[in-house]
């Protein structure tokens, strides 16, 4: 398994894995096989190095998170197992449109004391915030951020989908006052290319290096752990090299990923594998995170212990610097 370092608020780091368990299948898991075969599938993840799991508040209405507490209460796992939790979801309707931020210091602290009750830890490992809200000045967040880090109940605070100004912006602040620092971001960031346009929710952060090699540059310029989320792009490579799906079959929403840029991709992950057997289309995806200049996990999840399998499967897998740079020199022009 490979690791990364995240700065905590006491000037120590924790060590977590590369490969981030997504939990908000935890609860599906439970309803379907029973409790006990959701706690399998992370024993099965945490066999293989694995020590880090991410949830939510919002992630099943709460069961996500009721279960991880079940977990860690179960299995005596706090201090071997990190967890990240998220609050400050905004309201949606019942398409999944957003209707209004919850970034008022009452929605955020209301939502941090749940998160808490639920996951019944001595300290959750990291505390983010799933969006930003740019009508409020940084000074308000990183207020209200700073009256959870000094609760002694969290061990470090991050953001999601925030931009990069914004995360400079709020460190500087931060630094000025001495109160705790965004030591985390978490974007929507996967070897597929995600058309913002398909995604249609535009208070999401998304990386796309080559198409839009803006935000990427700034991740360069100043350095901070990142966290890729749908990074896996719902099993579309995976799906693709497997057979189960061609590109005129995708489903389960993978057909936003249907585009030139990805065929481009896809082709040079076949080329890879071609020249390197015994590599799947899934190893070489996840390691395009793992193994990039910038410090990155990415979080999977998974329903069955097949796809769990799978992603495990480039826990020890690794690139060299100059095939992550040979997987982004795409011909698109020839998928046009």
């Amino acid at each position: 398994m490979q690791y990364f370092s995240v700065k905590t608020l006491d000037g120590s780091e924790l060590r977590l894995s590369k490969l981030i368990y997504g939990a908000d299948s935890l609860g599906d898991i439970a309803k379907r096989d029973g409790k006990e075969a959701a706690f399998e599938m992370v024993d099965s993840y945490r066999e293989k190095g694995g020590n880090f799991i991410d949830t939510a508040r919002f992630y099943g209405y709460g069961e996500s998170e009721q279960i991880v507490g079940d977990y860690m209460q179960a299995r005596r796992a706090e201090g071997q197992v990190h967890v990240l939790t998220k609050g400050g979801f905004p309201d949606l309707d019942d398409q999944f449109r957003m209707i209004r931020y919850r970034t008022t210091r009452e929605a955020i602290l209301g939502d941090f004391f749940t998160s808490y009750d639920r996951l019944r830890m001595k300290v959750i490992d990291i505390y983010i915030l799933h969006r930003d809200d740019k009508t409020l000045p940084v000074s308000y967040i990183m207020d209200t951020l700073d009256m959870i880090a000094k609760t002694g109940l969290v061990r470090a605070i991050g953001v999601s989908n925030w931009s990069m100004d914004r995360i400079r912006e709020a460190n500087e602040y931060a630094r000025s006052k001495g109160q705790a620092e965004i030591a985390i971001s978490e974007i929507q960031w996967s070897y597929a290319y995600t058309d913002f346009a398909r995604r249609a929710d535009a208070t999401l952060s998304i990386m796309n290096p080559i198409t839009e090699p803006a935000l990427y540059q700034q991740y360069l310029e100043t350095p901070i752990p990142v966290i890729a989320f749908t990074a896996q792009a719902r099993g579309l490579f995976s799906k693709l090299y497997s057979g189960e799906e061609t590109w005129e079959t995708l489903r389960g929403g993978r057909d936003m990923y249907n585009c030139a840029e990805n065929k481009a991709k896809y082709a040079k992950i076949l080329e890879y594998c071609e020249a390197h057997p015994g590599v799947t289309a899934t190893m070489v995806a996840n390691a395009y995170l793992t193994c990039n200049k910038l410090e990155t996990g990415l979080i999977f999840s998974s329903r069955t212990k097949a796809q769990l399998e799978d992603t495990l499967t480039s826990a020890d897998f690794t690139l060299t610097p100059e095939e992550v740079e040979w997987l982004d020199d795409i011909d698109i022009e020839k998928y046009l």
